[in-house]
């Protein structure tokens, strides 16, 4: 319960403008834009902030954001990403909306499209891109100068016939996006998405944001998307400071365990290809339980020496890893999100200062 109420706190500052004191013009006009009062009153609940304030913004567009409230403040929404036109998703938007309304006696109406709202103030969205990589588009760019740094965020791969170009980014990216992270996207064609065609493309895209003048640069994906970011990361470490792998995978469907032995190997081979010191933060999330079960792989793995081991459990705090396993994205977000924050920006301890209980560096 604690945790949760740490992290609403968190999630309402960053809505509000609570991140930065004096917020530059365009960040004002786009915190307003997914603001907290933008729902109405009374302050609408965790699920409803986050979806709005988090898991919309990671949508390509065309989006659209629907939503139905009663006077006591109960709510039902619906959003979709990567429509035809803006008329499609706010079509699509309200009807997900009236699915879920229930026994709610509420009228559905669009909150949002493409990074507006009716009678709202707008910003634009993030159009271009560096390189191989292009802006996602309702998260905030702020440019090399005013960011922390970037993030590079590549999805997964679901077979020659399925698209993810237009998949979203997972809520806690835009965490890192409202905390100073530009964030870009490796989007693939699904028909030139082989692990060694579209890999080439994303560690040859590396130097151009050194070019750019990101001095921090971050490299995350989901699946195929999170094992190519490790597999860049090994290859050039010089120009990588932090992976964000969630549920990392190469070898087919997790449920057919043939090919179980050849993906553990391989992973192995991969994390013993990043840099050894505690300063080099890499973290790995497992898409399964949260309580490890006795003689299965770990959920972490760190490398050791020269190759990489398979290390225990770890509850306690770890700069190589800060995620353990994902659930559904709104608690993955609400478990993590602060390790992660300190995963890639808090600065390493000078020296041990008493014992830590928590697994990560508060909410």
């Amino acid at each position: 319960m604690r945790r949760v109420l740490l992290f609403l706190l968190l999630l309402l500052a960053t809505l509000q403008g609570a991140a930065r004191a004096q917020p530059a013009p365009d960040e004002a006009a786009y915190r307003e834009v997914f603001s907290i009062a933008a729902l109405g009153a009374p302050n609408p609940s965790l699920s409803l902030a986050a979806a709005f304030g988090l898991a919309y913004r990671g949508m390509v567009a065309n989006t659209a954001f629907a939503l139905a409230r009663d006077a006591e403040g109960r709510a039902a929404w619906g959003y979709v990403g990567g429509a035809a036109d803006p008329a499609q998703a706010e079509a699509a938007a309200l009807e997900r909306c009236r699915r879920s309304l229930g026994p709610l006696q509420a009228e559905c109406r669009v909150l949002a499209s493409n990074a507006s709202r009716p009678g709202g103030p707008a910003v634009p969205l993030a159009e271009g891109g560096i390189g191989p990589f292009r802006w996602a588009p309702l998260l905030l760019h702020r440019g090399p100068q005013a960011a922390r740094g970037v993030l590079v965020w590549g999805h997964g791969y679901g077979g020659p016939d399925r698209d993810n170009r237009n998949r979203p980014t997972p809520p806690f990216v835009t965490l890192l996006n409202d905390n100073g992270w530009d964030v870009l996207r490796f989007d693939r064609h699904p028909g030139d998405d082989g692990l060694y065609a579209s890999l080439p493309r994303l560690v040859g895209g590396l130097p151009a944001l050194r070019e750019a003048g990101y001095g921090r640069i971050l490299l995350g994906g989901q699946s195929r998307g999170g094992w190519q970011a490790i597999m860049a990361a090994s290859e050039r470490p010089d120009l990588v400071d932090a992976v964000i792998a969630t549920a990392p995978a190469a070898h087919g469907e997790w449920t057919r365990g043939n090919n179980l032995g050849a993906a553990i190997d391989d992973f192995q081979r991969l994390l013993a290809g990043l840099p050894e010191g505690p300063a080099w933060p890499w973290c790995y999330s497992r898409a399964t339980t949260t309580t490890p079960t006795p003689g299965a792989a770990p959920p972490c793995w760190r490398p050791a020496g020269a190759s990489a081991k398979r290390q225990p459990w770890r509850s306690g705090p770890s700069r190589r890893c800060a995620a353990m396993p994902q659930r559904a994205k709104l608690r993955f977000t609400l478990d993590y999100a602060g390790c992660l924050l300190s995963l890639v920006q808090a600065p390493e301890a000078a020296a041990p200062r008493g014992l830590r209980r928590a697994a990560c560096g508060g909410g």
